[in-house]
């Protein structure tokens, strides 16, 4: 049994499954996450401190999804890197890469690049905010938000992050759907349309944060 679950993975088929099932794990943290944000909308610094402190409260459980969503990250963004590497490597003259260059969007031909500068933008976020939560150096974590995204660079990088995130999930949700079989002639256009909402949903609702802060920022 084992055996072949190591045969599988090591397949470009299996390789690809997995990458989709992680890639639509982490859309369904990303929808999550959004929500949960919203507090900040809701209840101004002090209902997202307050939204923030339940998390906290889950203790080992929060930290144990987190160590699951890092593990997830990771292994998506290895296979992706590896099965980019292949693709490159399988194209045996260039004339055939001029032939598909047709079907081609700009989503489908960045994706590597706009899946390297989310991990970026991810690794600025922790920093900014969940490092120094844990080591307890932020007791406010609505205001240091504000502080962050209501500045020009913080706000700059948020927006770079962000539009980075929309163009990789645009075609990113679609391609996982046609990796485990789940096309179909009839469904194709609403996978199509529904990719391409949700990343539009997703995207401007993260976007929306850096412009309430500065408005915020600038009002105070």
């Amino acid at each position: 049994m084992f055996s072949w679950i190591g045969q599988f993975l090591s397949s470009s088929v299996g390789k690809k499954t997995v990458m989709a099932l992680t890639g639509l794990s982490l859309v369904g943290f990303l929808v999550v996450h959004l929500l949960g944000n919203f507090s900040l909308y809701t209840g101004g610094v002090e209902g997202f401190n307050e939204y923030a402190a339940t998390l906290e409260e889950m203790g080992g459980l929060l930290k144990a999804a987190e160590i699951g969503l890092g593990a997830l990250f990771v292994i998506h963004m290895a296979l992706a890197l590896r099965i980019a590497r292949e693709n490159k490597l399988a194209r045996e003259q260039p004339y055939q890469v001029r032939a598909n260059m047709g079907n081609l969007t700009a989503a489908s031909s960045t994706m590597v690049v706009t899946g390297l500068i989310v991990g970026v933008f991810l690794i600025i976020h922790i920093i900014d905010f969940r490092v120094p939560t844990l080591a307890g150096e932020m007791d406010d974590l609505g205001a240091a938000v504000i502080e962050r995204l209501g500045s020009p660079l913080g706000a700059t990088l948020y927006l770079i992050g962000v539009a980075a995130l929309g163009l990789h999930l645009r075609h990113a949700i679609q391609s996982a759907f046609q990796t485990l079989g789940l096309q179909h002639p009839n469904w194709s256009p609403l996978i199509r349309i529904g990719a391409l909402a949700l990343a539009t949903a997703l995207a401007v609702g993260f976007a929306s944060f850096p412009i309430y802060c500065m408005f915020s920022k600038g009002a105070a």
